[in-house]
């Protein structure tokens, strides 16, 4: 391609940044880009956050109004080249200190939330009951047991279902299985007969394990504490006011005065049945680290770790062709995250997080979950941000939900049965973000190149007038 070939092709889709006077303008032969492909690289987040687009814009509609012709774009090679190799040296040192600077600031700020955590009580929360009761829903601990449930604060608490001839084992596969986040029930189908039996043989009896309560903290530690303890808490005392005022007196009255007085002489008036909690699932506390903020943090890094990487892809997007440097920008988006969720792992495992309860090398596990949380919610950011820019400056987006999910069954083996759809999601939006990359650069370029020149053009009629 000639001089003025490259010049009259330069002129007509804008100029990549130049010095006016002493440079050399030949170009690689069969490596000139037009068009879009070369308004992508002239229009990238680093150039027109810099203002350097902008300024080239308006040197070159000021030459253009002189009726100098503007010189042709700066030659561009494969990324690889040996032409580009000073340019690839650079990048790596921009890359070392920028992710260094990720890691600095993962270990050092993050571990202030991690440690306020540290050996915490667990938190406890329950949204929907299981109440199993006797075959008999009339039998005397059943019918206390849905008396409670009919209390007003127990009905503005939760939503109570009841199923009966239920063993422990489908007790235990249901609150696993996440269909109900506690349970309540009687131990055995046939404990209200051992309670009638006591009153009538007026013999001692041990009610402590009539009925219990089952839970998991582990499937969402955050939020625990606050309705489950209190509401198994709450239950259990109107359980037993249930038993003192409906349930115990028609039992008295049924008895005859030598059975009355001989039960006076036993434990089973003052005795009533306690409700035992059992947590199948119990978690440490500083798990709360990188299942709540964590993943907070996440989206705040990935968002900072698209701002902090301009510069760098500006320097990629001024000497390599367009298509490699969409490559570049795809990979090394990927190493990033990559790299960024291997210092979140590190940081979990520095505080003796156990990763390996649901598969054995949890470590890789945990990273290769964080990566994908990242790479997705990283991926939305860019594209999100690459659009939104040039209208509202920034926004992003956040896969979290699923992400938080697999955090939880990599951490508590909770339940597995929605795994296909955790990953798929989080891979879904990789593989949409890679996809949609190409088109976003393309539109934030377009974008940004249809208001700057708009706006000189305004200026310079302004000027005239």
């Amino acid at each position: 391609m000639s001089d003025k070939q490259s010049n009259e092709s330069s002129s007509s889709e804008g100029v990549q940044p130049y010095v006016r006077e002493g440079r050399q303008e030949s170009v690689h032969s069969g490596e000139e880009e037009q068009g879009l492909l070369r308004t992508i690289s002239e229009y990238n987040d680093e150039t027109v956050t810099s203002g350097e687009a902008r300024e080239n814009e308006r040197v070159r509609e000021e030459d253009l109004e002189k009726g100098i012709k503007p010189p042709g774009p700066p030659p561009k090679y494969p990324l690889f080249s040996k032409e580009n190799k000073g340019m690839r040296m650079k990048v790596i040192k921009q890359y070392v200190v920028v992710i260094v600077a990720l890691w600095v600031f993962i270990l050092s700020v993050w571990p202030i939330y991690w440690g306020s955590m540290y050996k915490r009580d667990g938190r406890l929360v329950n949204l929907h009951y299981l109440v199993a009761v006797e075959e008999d829903r009339a039998a005397p601990i059943s019918q206390a047991l849905y008396l409670a449930t009919q209390h007003p604060d127990m009905q503005k608490l939760a939503t109570w279902n009841f199923e009966s001839n239920l063993s422990e084992a489908d007790v235990q596969k249901m609150i696993h299985d996440q269909k109900y986040w506690a349970a309540i029930y009687v131990t055995q189908n046939n404990v209200s007969q051992s309670l009638t039996d006591a009153f009538t043989s007026a013999e001692n009896i041990d009610t402590r394990d009539f009925v219990r309560s089952l839970y998991e903290t582990a499937r969402d530690p955050s939020t625990m504490e606050g309705i489950v303890s209190p509401t198994v808490f709450r239950f259990e005392s109107y359980f037993q006011e249930a038993l003192q005022t409906e349930i115990y007196p028609p039992l008295i009255k049924n008895l005859t005065s030598e059975q009355f007085a001989k039960l006076q002489n036993t434990n089973v008036l003052t005795s009533y049945p306690i409700i035992q909690s059992t947590d199948a699932i119990p978690v440490e506390p500083v798990t709360n680290g990188p299942l709540q903020v964590g993943l907070i943090y996440i989206i705040i890094i990935t968002f900072f770790e698209v701002m902090w990487m301009a510069q760098l892809y500006g320097t990629v997007a001024k000497s390599a062709i367009t298509i490699h440097y969409i490559l570049f920008r795809m990979l090394l988006s990927q190493l990033n995250y990559l790299l960024i969720s291997l210092a979140f792992t590190c940081l979990n495992a520095a505080f003796q997080i156990k990763m390996d309860n649901s598969w054995s090398g949890g470590f890789g596990v945990f990273w290769m979950v964080s990566y994908l949380t990242m790479a997705a919610v990283g991926g939305a950011n860019q594209n999100v941000g690459l659009i939104l820019f040039a209208f509202y400056r920034f926004t992003y987006a956040m896969p979290i939900k699923n992400a938080y999910e697999l955090m939880k069954v990599t951490l508590f083996d909770t339940s597995r049965k929605d795994l296909g759809r955790y990953f798929g999601i989080l891979v879904a939006w990789i593989v949409l973000n890679n996809i949609l990359l190409p088109l976003c650069m393309a539109f934030f370029s377009w974008t940004m190149k249809k208001k700057i020149m708009k706006e000189i053009k305004s200026k310079n009629a302004a000027k005239k007038n």
